[in-house]
């Protein structure tokens, strides 16, 4: 009985020894299975029915809409500039010019050439040389008034005359849709009524108004060309009688020439002298400034620009292959970037037509109240919609090797469906066939 009773304390005791350090089997081995997550763990979708939207994305600066390259018609070495990016300037302003020491050297000995050659003549004339002086007097005032008559265009009132008038066709024009918008309502109330068309009638006051402006700017403008073609006929006249004077009678053919000559070549290194200032055409803002003290200008290239304060656009820089998704009047949204807050609509208002074309921005109407002159600004434009359309993110679509399907959730369990695809943005991937609207996709 002792025996017995000691044989089944032992067995258990053997037993939890041996399960606590288990032997390593023998035979073969049988490898164990990488656990993988159970289909509930993996994300789901819905077919939905919406919008499918393809965008273009690009950011701009907001920069003045009226601006011009500036250079010098002649090359030189730059001696100053005097203004810098972001500067206001009134017309007529200095804004950089070349070292002419060696021009103004060349000037005063032309000069000396021009009086040697006018004693000759004098000494072979009879008596003609005074009136030889007064044509000349004559024709120097008259190329003076000439520059002046040009350098006084009008062309800043004009300018500003039709930003005014666009302005108020603007305004009438939503003045316009607000009256349109009040009278095709039936609960509209009539206070509502009153003040839409008092609205509409003050800017039918405005834009007539701005009209006028416009047109007496522009017949002042024409009054100006005028003026320069006056002066111009003026020098022509005053060339003319100094020729005359030269060839009067008694004067030796070679010293007219030799005076003719002396004349234009002083002319030459005076109109050097005059090209080799820059000064602004019209009141405006410095944008760019491309040249420093030193520099080595080429003519005709464009050193500094020049722009109107109003009205600003949004300026960008793109590929030409993203440009000519593009086309004028196309609509987004533009907003300061990293505020969509600000979103406002805006329209494309230039494309560059080809890559050839000299400017190959972008630019893009807005009206952006309040930014500061060269902020970054984020713009948004369609390019393809799909309205009310069957859509999935692209998570939920599978591909191998040439086939496009989804793993539907049914009642019964999984099933592999394959689908047609239309619009694929970064968010929604339209679905044209192999699916309904509510079905429930497992992704992979």
């Amino acid at each position: 009985m002792k025996r017995l009773l000691f044989f089944l304390l032992l067995v258990p005791l053997v037993a939890a020894a041996c399960g606590g350090d288990p032997s390593p089997p023998t035979g073969d081995l049988v490898a164990t299975p990488i656990p993988t997550a159970p289909a509930a763990a993996r994300p789901t979708y819905t077919v939905q029915r919406g919008t499918v939207e393809e965008t273009l994305e690009f950011t701009g600066r907001w920069l003045p809409r009226d601006q011009q390259d500036l250079a010098f018609e002649v090359a030189g070495t730059v001696r100053g500039v005097y203004v810098r990016r972001d500067d206001t300037v009134q017309a007529g302003d200095l804004l950089a010019d070349y070292d002419t020491s060696d021009l103004e050297a060349q000037l005063a000995s032309a000069q000396l050439d021009l009086d040697a050659a006018l004693n000759r003549l004098e000494s072979g004339a009879d008596g003609s040389v005074q009136s030889v002086e007064d044509a000349q007097f004559a024709l120097a005032n008259s190329k003076l008034a000439l520059e002046s008559t040009q350098a006084n265009a009008p062309w800043t009132s004009l300018e500003a005359a039709r930003i005014g008038l666009e302005q108020a066709q603007n305004a009438y024009d939503d003045a316009l849709r607000a009256y349109d918008d009040a009278i095709s309502r039936a609960d509209s109330p009539a206070a509502a009524t009153d003040s839409a068309w008092q609205r509409l009638r003050d800017a039918e006051i405005g834009l007539r108004t701005a009209q006028n402006q416009y047109y007496s700017a522009a017949q002042s403008y024409n009054n100006h060309l005028i003026s320069v073609e006056q002066q111009e006929n003026a020098v022509l006249r005053d060339e003319r009688a100094l020729q005359k004077a030269l060839t009067g009678a008694g004067v030796d053919p070679d010293l007219v020439r030799a005076v003719q000559a002396a004349q234009l070549a002083l002319d030459q290194i005076r109109d050097k002298i005059a090209k080799s200032s820059l000064r602004a055409p019209f009141d405006g803002v410095v944008l760019e400034v491309a040249v420093q003290p030193g520099d080595n200008a080429e003519a005709f290239k464009t050193v500094i620009t020049l722009a109107l304060p109003d009205p600003k656009e949004v300026v960008a820089n793109l590929v030409f292959n993203d440009t000519q998704q593009l086309s004028v009047g196309m609509t987004g949204v533009c907003h300061e970037l990293n505020r969509p807050e600000t979103a406002v609509q805006c329209a494309v208002r230039q494309i560059p037509l080809s890559s050839r074309d000299a400017d190959q921005r972008v630019r893009v109407a807005a009206q952006l109240d309040g930014l500061a002159l060269g902020q970054a600004v984020a713009i948004t434009m369609p390019l393809q919609v799909r309205d009310d359309v069957l859509w999935l993110p692209p998570a939920a679509i599978r591909t191998y090797q040439n086939r496009t399907f989804v793993v539907i959730q049914t009642p019964d369990g999984q099933r592999v469906a394959d689908v047609v695809l239309g619009l694929e943005t970064d968010e929604r991937v339209e679905i044209v066939g192999g699916l309904s609207e509510g079905d429930v996709v497992v992704g992979p």
